[in-house]
């Protein structure tokens, strides 16, 4: 869906979630394709990336953004030129009134969240096998975080400290200025999934949302302005493309 006529439009407070699964083995077969929508600088990334074995990750994750950001400004994917800010935050030059996006990753997991007329950002954390964050808790949370997290059971205590960190990161990233902002100089307290408090020196502009959770990943928003609706959408960069029924189920999809 790249002509203009087909533009997806984005209402009032909308929010947009894609999911890609970069590791879905249906990817394989249109690499070649997909490096041909990359800019001279993102072909260099790839190339550097190949010793590391990240190449074809990287590779889909880009070919999955320019697909879904595509949609939303009439380009073809290969059309869309991006800058960034002086702290690295990626946009759109040609389309910044009208579309903002950000995108997170994590293994063979990438979310892409988009809306329009206000700063967004979007985190997605993979917390298998990762008991051992909770004794490194008090780098990533405040003492208010800290607190209430020594209140909750042991057994759902890494649950609660993920979703905590997850809003925290899609606050910085919707900021835009990176660890600038340190981490502990803002709190997000929750009432079993919802946000409850947020404690910031700019915390009457945002609203903050966890998406999802599940045993093996954690997902949530931050946009600078009222949220309306959030919808879900699945793509596999010339494969396939469908709204999800709902948000729990952005994360099973990108999975499948």
């Amino acid at each position: 869906m790249n002509k203009a006529s087909e533009q997806r439009r984005l209402s009032a407070g909308q929010v947009d979630v894609w999911c890609c699964a970069t590791d879905d083995p249906r990817l394989l077969a249109k690499m070649d394709r997909y490096l041909n929508m990359l800019s001279d600088e993102e072909k260099q990334e790839y190339e550097q990336r190949q010793h590391a074995g990240q190449a074809e990750e990287y590779l889909a994750s880009r070919a999955f953004l320019r697909t879904v950001l595509a949609q939303y400004t009439g380009q073809e994917p290969k059309q869309l030129t991006f800058d960034s800010n002086d702290f690295g935050k990626p946009f759109l030059p040609a389309h910044s009134d009208s579309v903002s996006f950000n995108a997170a990753h994590t293994h063979g997991l990438t979310l892409c969240a988009v809306t329009s007329g206000c700063d967004i950002g979007v985190d997605v954390e993979f917390q298998t096998d990762s008991q051992g964050m909770l004794d490194a808790a008090d780098d990533y949370l405040s003492p208010a975080e800290m607190l209430a997290l020594r209140e909750v059971e042991e057994e759902g205590r890494l649950s609660v400290f993920f979703r905590s960190w997850t809003l925290k990161e899609a606050y910085l990233k919707a900021r835009g200025k990176g660890l600038s902002i340190p981490l502990h100089d803002f709190s997000v307290l929750l009432d079993g999934l919802d946000v409850s408090r947020f404690d910031a020196d700019d915390a009457e502009r945002w609203e903050l949302r966890l998406l999802a959770q599940d045993e093996d990943f954690t997902a949530a928003i931050a946009v600078a302005g009222k949220i309306a609706d959030i919808k879900a959408f699945h793509c596999l960069p010339l494969v396939e493309m469908s709204e999800l029924g709902q948000l729990a189920e952005l994360l099973p999809a990108a999975k499948s």
